[in-house]
Parts: C-alpha cells; structure tokens; sequence
C-alpha cells in the first residue's frame, strides 16, 4: 500500500472507475489505482471531486490536508471503529495518576533510549566521531535514569524536555556546517533543518494517529501530552519513541548525502523564514516513504515471536501493544527500542 502526495498546485483529484487521478487542466499528471491506495496527503491549493472523496470514504482511504508549507490543516476520514470497551479503559486509565505516570514514563523512556541509539549509531559510522555526539549520548544515558525516579508528570516532562535540549545539542554535531543548524527550534522554523524535522514530524504524527484510531483507542486522549482541544494526545504520545529513528535520523542522512541540497531551500517571509521548494519536497517525501518500508525487527513481527516488518507496520503493533495493556489494567507497557 502507498501514500499519495499531490503538492502540484491548482490540481484536481477526481476518480475514474477503481483509480484515483490526479489533473492539471485537461492533462492527466498521476493515477493510482484504488486497491494500492493507503491515504492521500493533499498540499496547499489542490481540489478534490465530491464523487472522489465518496470513493475514498467508501474505501477507508483517508486523506489529510497540509498548508502548502508543510502545516496541517485537516483530515478527511470514514467511520471510526466502534471499540467502547477498550475506549472505557483508556478513560479508567487516564484517571488513575499513578497508571498514566507510568505509561507516560515509557514513552519518555523509550524515545530517550531511541535518542541515545542514534547519535551512537552515527558517531560510530564515522572516520572521526564528533565527541559532542558522544558526550550527549552518555549524558542520555543519565536522564534516562531520571525517568523512573520521577513521581508526578510535571517532573517527568521537565526531564524530558533537558534531555531532549542535551540530545540536539549533540544531533547538530552529526550534520554538516553548511546548513547552520544550532539546535531545534519551531513555531516557525527558521532552518532548513527545523523545517524539514517539523514536516517530518507532521507526516509521522498522522501515520501515527491512523494505527491509533484502527487499534480502536480516542486518539485525543493522552497519557505524556496533556488534554487540549484538536490535539491527538495519545498519537503524539506512541509518536515520541519513533521521532528520533524515523524523523531525526532520516533527516541527518539526506542533509549529508545530498539528497536533499541547501538550494532546495529560499527565504521566506513573516510566520515563513525559509521554504522548501517543490523539488526539494518532493526529494524529503520520497525519502520518507523509503523510511516508512524500510523493515526493522519488532519484537511481535512474526507468528511466533520477533520478526523483520517495515516501520508502518511496527507503528500498528506498538499501537496494539498499548491496547493490550490498557485492557488488561497493568502498566508493563514496552516501547518500541533500536541498538
């Protein structure tokens, strides 16, 4: 199954028999067929036809609405499961401070041990290591301590987000001169770097919520990220642990390898300092298609035990795993873990 991403604006997405096209005036410039279609991510001025959008409900293909810079705007999607016992218990849970802490502790866990992987992944695969890599990966390793010892969220979150300063203070050791990168920023982004980081963050986070809601839980309700209107908490929740192997890695790997060049970026104006443009958009979404199919081994990948799946399929069962526990009442909830 596969993603479209139509960035090509003043486009209309329309449907002919079981496929999906895409045209720009009388000129057909893409179609897909029905059948291969996992969803749709439509950026800036792109229409869609009403008998299009009744074909895609009718197929479970959701379709999420980006600005043409990369925000998200919306998301287009048919009828959610009807899960109200597992529903029910994510309520139980979310009340019960105790049990929410400790869940809320493993996300963090696993998204700082997922951190620490990476900038050791990195160092290790070069002639000469930067130490700042290397120093913040040893510094991880004492927040990561931390983290158990925490008793209320509010702490907890203050852990988080020092570890998380001290683990990008090490990241930008790891990526060349040229893009000037001095550490994350957002809201807007001011880099390249940043803006490549908040789109791919953007992009996960909506693959995220897909295995939420078809694992059957209310996305909106969290456990780590607090409860506020249009946010998909537990989403963003599962989300931390696979931010920095799918997101922060493959950012790193494109800035270094070329795939994606500072001239793909110009400057912007107001809420945009810097733009990506459509080449180099297209290079970054292409990039992380290949991320989302590339396999790891997850613990529950097979049959019997672990196996080899791509990352999209490793999102699905993590999202699972949490069903489980939840259901079950316990809090042994294991994040998804790199080496």
């Amino acid at each position: 199954m596969a993603t479209l991403y139509v960035i090509e604006q003043g486009a209309e997405i329309g449907c002919d028999g079981e496929r999906i096209e895409v045209r720009r005036g009388a000129d057909i410039i893409g179609s897909v067929p029905l059948v291969k279609l996992d969803d749709i991510v439509i950026f800036g001025n792109v229409g869609i036809s009403t008998p299009a959008m009744k074909r895609l409900l009718d197929r479970g293909i959701e379709v999420t609405f980006m600005t043409v810079d990369g925000r998200y705007q919306g998301r287009l999607i048919g009828q959610v499961t009807a899960h109200v016992a597992l529903r029910h218990a994510q309520y139980a849970c979310a009340a019960d401070p105790a049990r929410a802490l400790a869940l809320a502790q493993r996300f963090v866990e696993g998204k700082l041990r997922n951190q620490r992987a990476l900038l050791q992944r990195f160092s290790r695969n070069r002639a000469e290591p930067p130490p700042e890599a290397q120093a913040a990966a040893d510094d991880l390793e004492a927040y990561i301590k931390r983290v158990k010892r925490t008793t209320q969220l509010s702490s907890l979150l203050g852990v988080e987000g020092s570890a998380t300063a001290r683990y990008f203070a090490g990241l930008r050791s790891l990526i060349g001169p040229e893009w000037s990168f001095s550490g994350r920023q957002r809201r807007p982004p001011p880099d390249p770097v940043n803006l490549l980081l908040s789109l791919g963050y953007t992009l996960l986070a909506h693959k995220v919520l897909g295995a939420v809601q078809a694992a059957g839980f209310d996305p909106y309700l969290g456990f780590l990220h607090s409860l506020d209107y249009g946010r998909p908490s537990l989403a963003l929740d599962i989300m931390e642990e696979f931010r920095p192997i799918l997101i922060d890695s493959l950012v790193v790997r494109i800035c270094n390898d070329g795939r994606i060049r500072p001239e793909h970026f110009r400057p912007g104006e107001g809420e945009r300092p810097i733009i990506i443009t459509d080449e180099g958009k297209r290079a970054f979404l292409t990039a992380f298609e290949e991320r989302m199919r590339t396999e790891a081994t997850h613990p529950e990948g097979a049959d019997s035990g672990p196996g080899k799946v791509p990352y999209t399929r490793c999102i699905a069962l993590q999202a699972r795993r949490l069903a489980r526990v939840v259901r079950q009442r316990t809090d042994d909830y294991e994040p998804f873990a790199v080496r």
